[in-house]
């Protein structure tokens, strides 16, 4: 949550400056939630957004890269899609509350599939298909076919850039 919270402030501070944004990215993924609402935030930014796949786009990160205004990949950095998981550790459950767990997992996964494609143009049912065939993973020129980034090429920073960098440290 606090690399979410971090992102949305960078994304936050270079909007109101102006500034235009090149999101470098590289993910395995993370909480669905934060995720979508990221990509909302961006998409309503009246800046122009860049983002940029350099490693693996995993999972919820996969709404984020989708929402930049201009998507580009590195040659070699895959895209990876599933169905939406939930973790139980030693919970039991009454049937009410099995149905109750499938909706909420059946919304996230509709809510991450119609976020994809009204930020890439591809399909609903596209984009589900990617995700409940298990785990489907697409390179940088299968992604280009389909329009999920719009060019392929090796990330470079502008020079002059600030750079604020998230992750797990």
């Amino acid at each position: 949550m606090v690399q979410a919270a971090k992102l949305r402030a960078a994304l936050t501070q270079a909007s109101n400056a102006g500034n235009d944004i090149y999101l470098i990215m590289s993910s395995g993924g993370g909480n669905v939630a934060e995720g979508l609402s990221i990509g909302a935030v961006m998409k309503t930014l009246p800046v122009h957004i860049t983002t940029h796949n350099i490693g693996q786009i995993d999972s919820i990160a996969g709404v984020i890269c989708a929402a930049g205004t201009a998507r580009r990949a590195n040659a070699q950095a895959p895209f990876l899609f599933h169905g939406v998981t939930l973790h139980f550790e030693k919970v039991d459950f009454i049937e009410s509350q099995v149905q109750e767990q499938y909706l909420q997992l059946k919304r996230l996964r509709e809510s991450i599939a119609a976020a994809f494609a009204n930020y890439t143009g591809l399909s609903v049912s596209d984009t589900e298909a990617l995700m409940l065939s298990g785990a489907t993973i697409l390179s940088a020129q299968e992604a280009l076919s389909k329009a999920i980034i719009h060019e392929i090429r090796n990330a470079a920073i502008p020079r002059g850039s600030q750079i604020i960098t998230t992750g797990n440290a």
